[in-house]
């Protein structure tokens, strides 16, 4: 009886056994279905950078079947070197036990891939391998680059469109410099020169951004400061009696608002030079410009000469200059000032251009 309960006991065991075994199996092979169906190159590798394992992806990639990478050297198999390379993931996770991230091009494998290597560890923590999941991203890096090229190319045509802008701009200048001198009247001679030198503002900016690294913003200290020169050469260059005084913070602005404010300042600036000054009197104008602590940026033109009248007012001014500030100024959304007591000092104040703001 003792025989016959130990015989049923042991078939017992031994139907749980097989039990075990057949659901192990089916795991296993379950397993094996996920593994291979996944579509990133997956490797896993024993601390000698042998293969212990790879999915039928990466065995597609190197022409083999998954059995017969089994234990092979993975830099062999992969890259085709008798050592390790000098970027290995895996190497470096031998060394700090960390996950590695790395984007790698490898021709035997067909492209650019973004390689993980996760470490496998045993039951006391010790690493016994790892894994590596390989993502191709040939496509990511061939879009990336015709990006890059096509942004490169555009910067090019934006360079030259400026570069033919400034050089248009400069023939137009040299056209009405040319033409005023067979002007007799003065009042019209004044006004082809005042168009000139509308125009030179604007050809300056075009040059500045085509010499400049940034094609959509212009640095306002440097362009000032070059705008004042020139202005200086042709308005003061017979005026030692005028000093000019610069006060400008370094402040980006794009182009949009870089010409309003540029052409702006010549009118300004040539409206002291010809009136505010007369029969040689000594004084000083001032070009400041700067941000203030509310964020709004500040624009002040002021000389200490004979002021205004004190009924001025520039929207009702017949002047074309003092109008063109006026309507330049409502064209980048500023507010301006004008006090004419001690002298003339217009005050132009205006925020920056918010990314896809346009001015009206």
């Amino acid at each position: 009886m003792a025989d016959g309960n130990l015989d049923k006991k042991d078939a017992e065991e031994l139907l749980e056994c097989e039990s075990i075994k057949k659901t192990l199996l089916l795991a296993n092979k379950k397993w094996d279905r996920t593994f291979n169906a996944l579509p990133d190159l997956i490797t896993i590798m024993d601390t000698e950078h042998r293969v212990v394992k790879v999915n039928q992806a990466m065995a597609d990639s190197m022409g083999v079947s998954p059995e017969k990478a089994i234990g092979k050297h993975c830099y062999e198999m992969v890259h085709g070197t008798r050592c390790p390379i000098d970027t290995c993931p895996h190497t470096l996770l031998l060394v700090d036990g960390a996950q590695h991230k790395a984007e790698i091009q490898e021709d035997n494998l067909g492209g650019f891939f973004l390689v993980t290597v996760s470490p496998i560890k045993d039951e006391e923590g010790k690493i016994v391998g790892s894994v590596h999941v390989a993502r191709d991203i040939t496509q990511r890096i061939k879009m990336e680059n015709d990006l890059k090229k096509a942004l490169k190319d555009k910067n090019m045509l934006m360079k030259e469109i400026h570069h033919r802008v400034k050089n248009n701009l400069t023939i137009m200048s040299s056209l009405l410099n040319l033409q005023s001198r067979y002007i007799e009247d003065e009042s019209a001679r004044a006004i082809f020169k005042d168009s000139q030198s509308r125009v030179k503002t604007m050809a300056l900016i075009h040059e500045k951004l085509y010499r400049s690294g940034n094609l959509k913003l212009l640095n306002m200290k440097e362009y000032i400061e070059e705008l004042s020169r020139d202005l200086s050469n042709i308005h003061l260059s017979n005026h030692d009696n005028v000093d000019l005084v610069l006060d400008l913070e370094n402040i980006m602005l794009d182009v949009d608002t870089a010409i309003p404010v540029g052409l702006i300042i010549n009118e300004l600036l040539t409206n002291s030079v010809k009136h505010a000054f007369p029969e040689n009197q000594k004084g000083t104008i001032n070009v400041n410009f700067r941000k203030e602590e509310d964020g709004e940026l500040l624009l002040e033109v002021k000389d200490n000469g004979k002021g205004l009248p004190s009924n001025f007012k520039i929207e009702n001014s017949d002047s074309l200059g003092l109008r063109l500030i006026h309507s330049l100024t409502d064209q980048i959304h500023g507010q301006i000032e004008v006090d004419g007591s001690q002298g003339a000092h217009f005050s132009i104040k205006f925020r920056e251009r918010k990314k896809g703001e346009k001015h009206k």
